[in-house]
């Protein structure tokens, strides 16, 4: 016989409303929210770089994760990760137990293929009553079996909502197809029900990918929450440390990764995006003439006489559209727009 109170716990609208009174939207402003937030993104991008850098600010004062700190700067925070793949909480512990203070405390777990609803109630009945406060899975794929499975995939996410429900924020590690070239805002692989039962999706990519933590790290950050969806660029520094390069709006205006390219140079294409993304995010406001001697300085293996050319006729002027003079100058990168060879 089935406990109806145990298998549809009832809340009601005072209880719910009283509860998003009292809870933070965020854990770190617009970027982790305090519900289910999922990273993914190609293999050795970075994600569990990002994570680690992420928990040391949880439980580190005043250690920043991109250039933000935690809304609640006076909660105790107490993590946990739940890994899947062989070697992962070594990994972690490299990574972060050199950094941690004494007393600080990360809870690891081995959880393996995770599928059925008895076993999330026991799991998150045990990590709250453990005074865990903060859940990180690593990897979707893994704790799944099978991401295209939508009936799996419900049910792990429903699982996490035990967590959730209860004041736990959870942070899902995924990936993202290894084929073709890397779309910025892309889908993860598997079933779109894990984008579905997310509340915020960031995808994490390489802007010049070399090796295996090539340039620098983009997020584009998606959610419910947001009214546009975000970009955050940032660098990495040694171990997992970043430096916040910039932020701000985007949007899918990069349709011509989305296209097969022929002839062409890759790195001078992939160099060519980083330019335009630079100069959007930051040469508003700027004309040509302080704009060629800015990217002289950013961009160094160019005079500013040949980033003017290219600004006025050379392949960024196809790919970028200037507006107005001066102070009122705005640039827009163009949707298609025609990426020559050199530049």
């Amino acid at each position: 016989m089935i406990d109806i109170a145990t298998r549809f716990p009832r809340t009601s609208l005072k209880e719910a409303w009283i509860r998003s009174q009292q809870s933070e939207k965020w854990v770190f402003p617009d970027t982790v929210c305090s519900s289910v937030t999922m990273i993914y993104g190609r293999s050795n991008v970075g994600k569990a770089y990002l994570v680690s850098s992420m928990l040391l600010s949880l439980m580190v004062d005043d250690r920043e994760f991109l250039g933000m700190q935690p809304t609640n700067r006076t909660k105790v925070w107490r993590p946990a990760i739940l890994w899947t793949d062989p070697g992962s909480d070594e990994e972690y512990a490299e990574r972060i137990y050199p950094e941690l203070p004494e007393e600080a405390e990360l809870g690891i777990f081995h959880t393996g293929r995770t599928t059925q609803v008895a076993e999330w109630a026991a799991l998150a009945d045990h990590l709250v009553s453990e005074g865990f406060n903060f859940v990180v899975v690593d990897n979707l794929q893994g704790v799944t079996g099978d991401t295209n499975e939508a009936g799996t995939v419900t049910t792990v996410f429903d699982g996490l909502t035990k967590l959730t429900n209860r004041g736990v924020p959870v942070v899902v590690l995924h990936h993202e197809s290894e084929k073709g070239r890397v779309v910025p805002g892309a889908s993860p692989m598997g079933t779109s029900t894990a984008v579905q039962k997310s509340r915020t999706w960031i995808q994490v990519r390489q802007t010049n990918r070399r090796g295996l933590r090539g340039g620098n790290t983009a997020m584009v950050i998606q959610s419910n929450a947001l009214d546009q969806p975000q970009q955050l660029v940032a660098e990495p520094l040694t171990g997992p440390a970043y430096r916040r390069v910039n932020r701000g709006p985007w949007t899918s205006t990069d349709n011509e990764e989305k296209a097969p390219k022929q002839d062409r140079n890759v790195q001078v294409l992939d160099r060519n995006a980083e330019v335009v993304e630079w100069i959007v995010n930051n040469g508003q406001g700027v004309g040509v003439n302080k704009l060629q001697d800015q990217l002289t300085e950013k961009f160094p293996e160019k005079k500013a006489s040949t980033w003017r050319y290219q600004l006025l006729q050379g392949a960024l002027s196809k790919m970028l559209r200037r507006t107005g003079e001066g102070d009122s100058t705005r640039w827009v990168a163009v949707s298609g727009g025609s990426q020559g060879g050199s530049a």
